[in-house]
């Protein structure tokens, strides 16, 4: 996928989020949450990695190691957090309000480095 493709898809995301409502509301969305925040992210990180460093991929399998050589260590961390909570909540019920809220300000500050 080119770098139209990965913005594409992760505005995309982000439009399901929307749709998805307020997590205050619909607790039972907080696992599907997290996994769009998750998703978005990866796709601007990859769009920003295409940007800064022409760099590409198509897998999140040692992302965080890739970011750190490449000297991004804010979206190392951020990715390692999202990568965390997406685990804790799709498969082990670890969704909560605040995970929810989490896995959002990783999304929006990587958001905001590959809109940079």
């Amino acid at each position: 996928m080119n770098e139209a493709g990965h913005q594409q898809r992760a505005l995309n995301i982000e439009r399901s989020l929307q749709d998805l409502g307020d997590p205050v509301t619909h607790p039972h969305n907080h696992s599907v949450l997290i996994e769009c925040y998750w998703g978005a992210a990866f796709h601007w990180i990859v769009v920003g990695c295409m940007r800064k460093h022409q760099w590409h991929t198509d897998s999140h399998a040692g992302l965080v190691g890739r970011l750190k050589q490449l000297g991004e260590a804010q979206v190392a961390a951020d990715w390692g957090q999202l990568e965390t909570l997406r685990t804790g909540g799709w498969y082990t019920y670890q969704d909560s309000l605040a995970d929810v809220q989490a896995a959002e300000q990783c999304w929006q500050r990587i958001r905001s480095w590959a809109t940079s």
